[in-house]
C-alpha cells in the first residue's frame, strides 16, 4: 500500500522525499458535488452529481496532498427531470461525448496551520482550466460509528467557475455564467471498507 501511495503521489506531483503520504479512497456514499447558478438574477438553479469516484493523498505532517476526483455527469440531479435532460444534452454537458468531469488538485496551500486552499485543474466538456478551491473545513482522524472505529479524511471545498470558459454558453445571460461549486468529500484509507 505504501508503494502504491507513493506512486500515486508522484503521479499527482508530490515528491516522495517531501512527504510520507497516505492514500485514501473517496467514499461515494458520502461525497457529493453541488452546483448553483443565477436564474434571471432572481433565484438560483441548483443541483448535484451523485456518482463520484477518486483518490486523496495526504501527508498530515507536511500538509502536502493531492486530490483526484471523477464525476459522472449523467448523474446530475436538479429535482427536475426535464432540466436534467437539458443539462445532459449537447447544449450543456454533452454527456454522450464527454461523460465525466475530472478535478485534479496537487497544490495544498496551508495558512495558519490549516489547509486553506487547493489548486489544480478542472476538465469539463472537453476543456481543461485552472481551478482554485477554497477550503471551508478539512480534517483527518479516527471516527467511531456504531462501535466501529476507522480513519477518515473529509472536507468541504468551494469554487466559482465561469461556464463559458468550458464552452457552455447556452441561455446566457438568463442563466448566469458564474457557477458555484461545492465539493463535499469523505475518504477512507485505501483498502478499507467505507461505512
Amino acid at each position: 500500500m505504501a508503494a502504491r501511495a507513493l506512486a500515486l503521489a508522484a503521479a499527482l506531483g508530490i515528491a516522495a522525499a517531501q512527504a510520507a503520504p497516505l492514500e485514501y479512497t473517496i467514499d461515494p456514499a458520502h461525497t457529493t458535488v453541488y452546483f448553483s447558478a443565477s436564474h434571471f438574477e432572481r433565484s438560483s438553479v441548483r443541483g448535484r452529481f451523485g456518482k463520484i469516484d477518486g483518490r486523496l493523498v495526504y501527508d498530515a505532517d507536511s500538509g502536502a496532498g493531492a486530490l483526484d476526483v471523477t464525476v459522472d455527469l449523467a448523474s446530475v440531479d436538479t429535482g427536475n427531470r426535464t432540466l436534467d435532460g437539458v443539462l445532459r444534452s449537447a447544449q450543456f454537458f454533452d454527456t454522450a461525448q464527454h461523460p465525466v468531469a475530472r478535478l485534479r488538485a496537487d497544490r495544498f496551500l496551508m495558512e495558519g496551520g490549516r489547509l486553506a486552499a487547493v489548486e489544480g485543474e478542472l476538465t469539463l466538456h472537453g476543456v481543461t482550466q485552472p481551478l482554485r478551491l477554497q477550503v471551508e473545513r478539512f480534517r483527518c482522524g479516527e471516527v467511531t460509528l456504531f462501535g466501529v472505529s476507522r480513519q477518515v479524511c473529509g472536507g468541504d471545498f468551494r469554487a466559482e467557475v465561469p461556464r463559458s470558459a468550458f464552452g457552455m454558453t447556452r441561455f446566457l445571460p438568463e442563466v448566469g455564467d458564474t457557477v458555484t461549486l461545492q465539493v463535499a468529500v469523505e475518504a477512507s484509507p485505501a483498502g478499507s471498507t467505507p461505512r
